[in-house]
């Protein structure tokens, strides 16, 4: 699952919408990203979660049934 961090970044770009962040951004960094995601807004940050879940499940079903036949 995501791990929010706590830093003081300014004038950075918001990873899933591309907005200049001018306030405090929401960083994420998960076990299968080398570098953290930064958000402009709860709104990103709740779509963002939804997609990588959605393919979490997705890569998660594909091992399940390759390894039931």
């Amino acid at each position: 699952m995501p791990m929010q961090l706590n830093t003081n970044i300014t004038a950075v770009r918001c990873s899933w919408c591309g907005k200049v962040i001018n306030n405090e951004p929401i960083v994420v960094k998960t076990c299968c990203n080398n570098k953290p995601w930064v958000f402009c807004s709860r709104q990103c940050y709740n779509m963002w979660v939804r997609d990588w879940l959605k393919s979490q499940e997705q890569q998660r079903g594909a091992k399940k049934k390759g390894g039931m036949l």
